[in-house]
């Protein structure tokens, strides 16, 4: 998964505000970055945003887990135990 910056857009426009490129790459940095420090229950893992090594901290288990495969998703653990 991977996301250039959005060419040679302007930051900002006339208005002193950020362009829309600009804002929809830094809405989908925002999106990567929350992915990456994401908890909850084993229920509540994400299924999407997801990519190989995507770590999740699962709150059921006590234990971070990260995705191993993406289709179908496989979750394992640092073990390596599929969890």
């Amino acid at each position: 998964m991977s996301q250039g910056l959005p060419g040679t857009d302007k930051l900002v426009g006339e208005d002193q505000f950020a362009s829309r490129t600009w804002m929809e790459w830094l809405s989908w940095v925002h999106r990567v970055a929350s992915a990456v420090t994401q908890s909850g229950t084993t229920a509540e893992r994400p299924d999407s945003l997801l990519w190989i090594g995507r770590q999740y901290y699962d709150r059921t288990l006590n234990k971070p887990v990260y995705v191993a495969a993406v289709k179908p998703t496989v979750w394992r653990d640092a073990a390596g135990t599929i969890v």
